[in-house]
């Protein structure tokens, strides 16, 4: 894997400023692999604490649009992918639908998550990373924000995470229907 041109301090100042009352829409791309990297853990919880609080508190006076990737793609030439990169993506995923589940059940605002699709010959998503903010009635970079935009209207092109991705049951769960009373 090559080195990640993920600029940590660019996605820094960007979600600070998306805390601005001026601000009132957002799209966040993270589908470069780099982010499953341990050394950008703190980055990516930064990053997903940063959109939950900005969630919570402007409640429907800002829209974020996140695209994630569906699944990784399939190593093909590559050499074979670390362990730890797929357990960071599959509880990365679990921990973000969880939170939707959560926040859903307490009638706050939901994230809206999409995760792109790759055919079985991409190995890598047709979108760079980024975060764009509609920041007083004009995006930062209007071409990268409408690209993301346009691939999640696309039909097929995403699949929206939902706590339907989750086993919530638990191991006792169908056993003991009381569990639920």
């Amino acid at each position: 894997m090559t080195a990640p041109a993920i600029d940590v301090t660019a996605w820094r100042e960007r979600m600070a400023v998306l805390q601005s009352a001026e601000v009132t829409a957002a799209v966040v791309v993270q589908c470069d692999q780099a982010w499953l990297q341990p050394h950008f853990a703190t980055l990516r919880n930064e990053i997903d604490h940063g959109l939950m609080v900005a969630q919570l508190r402007r409640r429907d006076r800002i829209t974020i649009t996140r695209i994630l990737l569906h699944s990784l793609p399939l190593a093909t030439d590559a050499p074979a992918r670390p362990a730890a990169v797929d357990r960071a993506f599959d509880e990365w995923h679990h921990r973000l639908s969880a939170a939707r589940v959560l926040l859903c059940a307490h009638n706050q605002p939901a994230p809206r998550i999409h995760r792109l699709i790759l055919s079985n010959d991409q190995p890598t998503a047709p979108i760079p990373d980024m975060v764009e903010l509609f920041d007083n009635g004009d995006w930062t970079n209007h071409d990268r924000a409408g690209l993301a935009l346009n691939i999640v209207n696309t039909a097929g092109a995403t699949t929206p995470l939902t706590g339907y991705d989750m086993n919530l049951d638990g191991p006792f769960g169908d056993a003991d229907p009381s569990v639920y009373m």
